[in-house]
Protein backbone atom coordinates (compact mmCIF):
# COMPACT_ATOMS: atom_id res chain seq x y z
CA UNK A 1 0.00 0.00 0.00
CA UNK A 2 1.79 3.47 -1.05
CA UNK A 3 -0.20 6.76 -0.21
CA UNK A 4 1.14 9.49 -1.91
CA UNK A 5 0.58 13.52 -0.72
CA UNK A 6 1.00 16.39 -2.96
CA UNK A 7 0.75 19.61 -2.41
CA UNK A 8 0.49 22.20 -5.09
CA UNK A 9 0.50 26.09 -5.44
CA UNK A 10 2.03 26.61 -1.84
CA UNK A 11 5.08 28.66 -1.49
CA UNK A 12 5.43 27.76 2.54
CA UNK A 13 5.67 23.25 2.83
CA UNK A 14 2.88 22.73 5.58
CA UNK A 15 4.30 19.38 6.99
CA UNK A 16 1.32 18.87 9.56
CA UNK A 17 -1.33 19.03 6.68
CA UNK A 18 0.55 16.09 5.03
CA UNK A 19 1.42 14.03 7.61
CA UNK A 20 -2.52 14.85 8.74
CA UNK A 21 -3.24 13.64 5.07
CA UNK A 22 -1.23 10.63 5.48
CA UNK A 23 -2.78 9.65 8.50
CA UNK A 24 -6.70 10.11 6.89
CA UNK A 25 -5.76 8.21 4.28
CA UNK A 26 -4.10 5.34 6.10
CA UNK A 27 -7.50 5.12 7.93
CA UNK A 28 -9.06 4.85 4.36
CA UNK A 29 -6.40 1.65 3.46
CA UNK A 30 -7.02 -0.25 6.16
CA UNK A 31 -11.08 -0.26 5.87
CA UNK A 32 -10.45 -1.20 2.13
CA UNK A 33 -7.62 -3.84 2.01
CA UNK A 34 -7.81 -3.95 -1.97
CA UNK A 35 -6.85 -0.44 -2.25
CA UNK A 36 -3.35 -0.92 -3.97
CA UNK A 37 -2.34 3.38 -3.92
CA UNK A 38 -3.97 6.34 -2.85
CA UNK A 39 -2.92 9.87 -4.34
CA UNK A 40 -4.06 12.69 -2.04
CA UNK A 41 -3.24 16.23 -4.10
CA UNK A 42 -4.24 19.25 -2.42
CA UNK A 43 -4.04 22.70 -4.30
CA UNK A 44 -3.96 25.62 -2.63
CA UNK A 45 -5.10 29.17 -4.09
CA UNK A 46 -3.69 31.52 -2.19
CA UNK A 47 -5.70 34.93 -3.94
CA UNK A 48 -9.39 32.94 -2.60
CA UNK A 49 -8.31 31.34 0.22
CA UNK A 50 -9.71 27.69 -0.72
CA UNK A 51 -8.03 24.79 -0.46
CA UNK A 52 -9.26 21.60 -2.92
CA UNK A 53 -8.18 18.10 -2.08
CA UNK A 54 -8.50 15.39 -4.75
CA UNK A 55 -8.47 11.74 -3.52
CA UNK A 56 -7.69 8.90 -6.59
CA UNK A 57 -7.68 4.90 -4.83
CA UNK A 58 -6.53 2.28 -7.08
CA UNK A 59 -7.95 -0.63 -6.69
CA UNK A 60 -6.30 -4.19 -8.25
CA UNK A 61 -4.67 -2.21 -10.77
CA UNK A 62 -7.61 0.28 -12.01
CA UNK A 63 -8.79 3.56 -10.74
CA UNK A 64 -11.55 3.17 -8.37
CA UNK A 65 -12.17 6.12 -7.16
CA UNK A 66 -11.97 10.00 -7.75
CA UNK A 67 -13.10 12.46 -5.20
CA UNK A 68 -12.56 15.95 -5.49
CA UNK A 69 -13.83 19.08 -2.81
CA UNK A 70 -13.13 22.49 -2.31
CA UNK A 71 -13.29 24.19 1.48
CA UNK A 72 -11.63 27.25 3.49
CA UNK A 73 -10.63 24.99 5.65
CA UNK A 74 -7.27 22.34 4.89
CA UNK A 75 -8.33 19.70 7.35
CA UNK A 76 -11.97 20.01 6.35
CA UNK A 77 -11.27 19.49 2.95
CA UNK A 78 -8.91 16.50 3.50
CA UNK A 79 -12.23 14.99 5.78
CA UNK A 80 -14.93 15.47 3.40
CA UNK A 81 -12.76 14.08 0.19
CA UNK A 82 -11.81 11.48 2.29
CA UNK A 83 -15.44 10.49 2.85
CA UNK A 84 -16.69 11.16 -0.06
CA UNK A 85 -13.86 8.46 -1.37
CA UNK A 86 -14.97 6.26 1.44
CA UNK A 87 -18.46 6.01 0.32
CA UNK A 88 -17.28 5.46 -3.24
CA UNK A 89 -15.53 2.49 -2.45
CA UNK A 90 -18.25 1.09 -0.26
CA UNK A 91 -20.73 0.87 -3.13
CA UNK A 92 -17.88 -0.75 -5.56
CA UNK A 93 -17.72 -3.43 -2.40
CA UNK A 94 -21.38 -3.79 -2.75
CA UNK A 95 -21.73 -3.74 -5.84
CA UNK A 96 -18.76 -6.66 -6.86
CA UNK A 97 -20.48 -8.97 -4.08
CA UNK A 98 -23.83 -8.87 -4.88
CA UNK A 99 -22.43 -9.96 -8.75
CA UNK A 100 -20.89 -12.57 -7.42
CA UNK A 101 -23.59 -13.68 -5.04
CA UNK A 102 -25.85 -13.45 -8.67
CA UNK A 103 -23.53 -15.41 -10.86
CA UNK A 104 -23.38 -17.64 -8.05
CA UNK A 105 -26.92 -18.57 -7.53
CA UNK A 106 -27.74 -18.26 -11.56
CA UNK A 107 -25.08 -21.04 -11.73
CA UNK A 108 -26.81 -23.41 -8.86
CA UNK A 109 -29.90 -23.01 -10.41
CA UNK A 110 -28.88 -24.28 -13.60
CA UNK A 111 -27.39 -27.58 -12.43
Amino acid sequence: MSIEVTMRHSDVRIEALKEYAEQRMQRLAEKFPKVTTINIVIDVDVKKHMYMAEVVANRLGETAVGAKEFSESAKSVIDTAAARAERQLLKMRVKARKGTVRKQRAASAKN
